[in-house]
């Protein structure tokens, strides 16, 4: 005999709430092996109950879950939520919690992995990509460079075009003066000067390619100058050992960002360049350290020394945790072994910034500390620039400053004439 709709309905139930028991219990413990905090597997376990409830009301199993539920749980149901406690009712919170909670499903093989469907890209997208091999195979600029310059050369196309056909041969020197003087007005002189230097290079480009007149990329109008820069601040050398000991060096994170720090006073490397590191570019018989993603794409082998190599050594004995890349600094907050990423790296030196009281916008003043203290000690600014990886000594000399008052102490007296 065949069941009613209403035992159906009720065995369905009963099947769906066993399903999200066994999910809700194993949940917290995925959060636990892979380091989430205690008091933060309890926020998301009561963040994965509340969002099992809401599921179980309409009867949808957990292997159902798709990111429309999720959508709808947050945008739909929080805002008007009268759930009975304990539940969670921030956004942010939860939205955190379900994505663990999606993830985790996921890895288990409960729910499938979206589709990745093929992205559609428009005429605009495409010669942007085109535009982007030729600055990476003709002219052979960095990826930084080459990311200021698409987003130029997209901002000019969808200011001038929309989402029109590209009449490019319709482009007139007016057009290019508008653009630019709308950008004017609200882009510092430093900001202006390289928007045109990039809005230039993408001319240049579709006039190489054959897609304008030549001759129109000599229509956009060239800024003024910007004002000489005034002296750049650097730390002394009571400012660099105050900031050398605002690290707590008997902690797995003290450890990583103190080595960290070290690459920025010592080897005076960028932070995408520290970031970038990896445990093969280190060779602790040599004492050398191989840079490999540089901004001017080139390798540089710089001498490690004994203090940096020492850090170094610390932390990857007890500061670095086992996991399967090769990247020298990883995340150790949850979910940890994370390669750094570049705002990690700066952002470790911004906190220790905060800490010792030394006003600093990021930690390039380091390495013009560097170089200015190497120029006071009688380093050629050759051989600063080949450290800093400068092609051009002209890029070099304002990193190397010289006080007024050594200038004054260096002059000769003025002769005097009887």
């Amino acid at each position: 005999m065949g069941k009613t709709p209403r035992q159906r309905g009720c065995v369905r139930g009963r099947n769906t709430d066993e399903q999200l028991h066994i999910i809700l219990d194993d949940f917290p413990s995925d959060l636990r092996s892979r380091g989430y905090a205690p008091g933060t597997v309890g926020l998301y376990g009561r963040v994965a109950a509340h969002f099992g409830r809401w599921l179980q009301r309409r009867g949808r199993s957990p292997r159902r879950i798709r990111e429309v539920h999720m959508e709808a749980f947050l945008d739909r149901h929080l805002c008007r939520c009268h759930c009975p406690g304990p539940t969670r009712k921030s956004y942010s919170l939860c939205r955190a919690g379900l994505h663990c909670l999606v993830d985790f499903l996921r890895r288990g093989g409960l729910i499938p992995a979206p589709l990745k469907g093929v992205p559609v890209l428009r005429a605009a997208d495409r010669l942007v990509l085109e535009f982007d091999r030729h600055l990476d195979r003709v002219q052979g600029l960095s990826v930084l460079t080459r990311r200021a310059r698409r987003r130029y050369a997209a901002e000019f196309l969808q200011a001038r075009f929309g989402r029109r056909r590209l009449a490019l041969r319709a482009l007139e020197a007016r057009d290019l003066l508008g653009f630019v003087n709308a950008r004017a007005l609200r882009l510092k002189r430093t900001s202006l000067h390289a928007l045109v230097v990039g809005l230039r290079s993408f001319l240049r480009f579709l006039e190489f390619s054959g897609r304008i007149r030549p001759g129109l990329a000599g229509g956009i109008p060239s800024p003024a100058c910007p004002p000489p820069q005034p002296p750049l601040n650097v730390l002394d050398h009571a400012m660099r050992r105050r900031f050398l000991c605002a690290f707590d060096r008997t902690t797995p994170i003290g450890r990583r960002d103190y080595a960290i720090a070290l690459c920025f006073t010592e080897l005076a490397l960028r932070a995408h360049e520290v970031a970038d590191l990896s445990l093969d570019d280190v060779d602790w018989r040599a004492s050398t350290l191989r840079l490999r993603q540089t901004k001017q794409r080139r390798e540089r082998l710089l001498p490690l020394p004994s203090r940096v190599a020492r850090a170094l050594v610390a932390y990857l004995q007890r500061g670095r945790p086992a996991v399967a890349h090769r990247t020298l600094f990883v995340s150790l907050r949850t979910p940890p072994g994370l390669p750094l990423s570049s705002d990690g790296v700066r952002n470790a030196i911004g906190r220790a910034f905060a800490r010792c009281g030394i006003e600093a916008t990021g930690p390039h003043i380091l390495r013009r500390s560097w170089a200015t203290l190497a120029h006071r000690r009688g380093t050629g600014l050759k051989l600063i620039a080949d450290i800093l990886g400068h092609r051009s000594l002209e890029t070099t000399a304002p990193y190397a400053q010289v006080h007024f008052e050594e200038l004054r102490q260096a002059a000769l007296p003025w002769p005097r004439i009887k």
